[in-house]
């Protein structure tokens, strides 16, 4: 009787493990992609960054640094929710990279629009640009603010 009980849980677990596809819980890149985008139209980011693009045309950055955070904080919690290594290093060096900009925009106040624009250009490294690179390989359609 223990051998047949033993046997059916044996055969259910095996039987759920392959409807769950043996999933650690973690979404695929492209489960990925489409999360950032989401949460980017959720949050409403695109609209946002249209409504100030004025102000980015005068120089004036401070209120954009807050729709880079938040976009930062999106693109952190993707990196810990999907399975491709090689995205979470790209979304890793993004996030970094983010805040950065968000460090040099919140400065901005079109007095010095020049300088903040070549310490943004000083942020363009070789390795950025790889992470960039893949970011726009594997999410070709992802939003972006940078």
């Amino acid at each position: 009787m223990l051998r047949k009980v033993a046997a059916s849980v044996a055969v259910l677990t095996l039987a759920a493990t392959v409807i769950t596809g043996c999933s650690s819980g973690k979404l695929d890149t492209e489960e990925t992609c489409s999360f950032i985008n989401d949460q980017v139209a959720e949050q409403n980011l695109l609209q946002k960054a249209e409504d100030l693009s004025e102000q980015l045309i005068a120089g004036d950055t401070k209120d954009y640094a807050k729709i880079i955070d938040e976009f930062n904080a999106i693109l952190i919690d993707a990196e810990s929710k999907t399975k491709d290594k090689k995205l979470v290093d790209a979304l890793s060096a993004a996030s970094v990279q983010n805040r950065e900009v968000s460090k040099l925009m919140v400065q901005g106040n079109g007095e010095n629009s020049a300088e903040i624009n070549e310490q943004l250009a000083a942020l363009d490294t070789d390795e950025a640009s790889e992470a960039n690179a893949y970011l726009d390989e594997a999410c070709p359609n992802m939003d972006s603010f940078n």
